[in-house]
């Protein structure tokens, strides 16, 4: 077998090589996993340790590689535990998501008043919804 060598002028590249190096998939594993250990802790209020073992049982993984993310980050990552953290960081922000869609249904029918309707607007811009066009009268519409 030989080498073939490419032309000076070309260059290889493959824009997908840093997307996959141990050192990347690491630090997004350590931030799915930081997002759940601080949910956890948000929720039950009941120190960081339990916490940790809280966000472990969420995600499907062992409290301790959840300490090793925070305080001693890994040379790599096994594509288990990857997958877990980023399937249940998907869950978290679904349901984070679900209930502040809940929360703007709940707000729209509370009576309008300035700070209920500031509190719609940055909820419709969290959630990405446009802006409700207000119901024009009958006699104003052009139709």
């Amino acid at each position: 077998m030989y080498k073939i060598e490419l032309p000076e002028d070309q260059q290889l590249t493959d824009l997908t090589a840093n997307e996959f190096e141990p050192e990347t998939l690491v630090e997004r594993a350590k931030v799915w996993a930081m997002a759940l250990w601080k949910r956890a802790e948000d929720l039950h209020g009941s120190g960081r340790d339990n916490a940790m073992h809280t966000a472990a049982r969420w995600a499907g993984v062992s409290p301790s590689l959840l300490w090793r993310l925070r305080y001693r980050p890994p040379a790599g990552i096994d594509a288990s535990p990857y997958f877990k953290l980023m399937a249940a960081h998907e869950r978290l922000i679904i349901s984070v998501e679900a209930k502040s869609a809940e929360n703007l249904i709940a707000l729209r029918a509370l009576p309008s008043s300035p700070s209920r309707d500031r509190l719609v607007a940055e909820l419709e811009e969290f959630l990405g919804i446009a802006a409700r066009q207000e119901a024009r009268p009958a006699s104003e519409r052009t139709d």
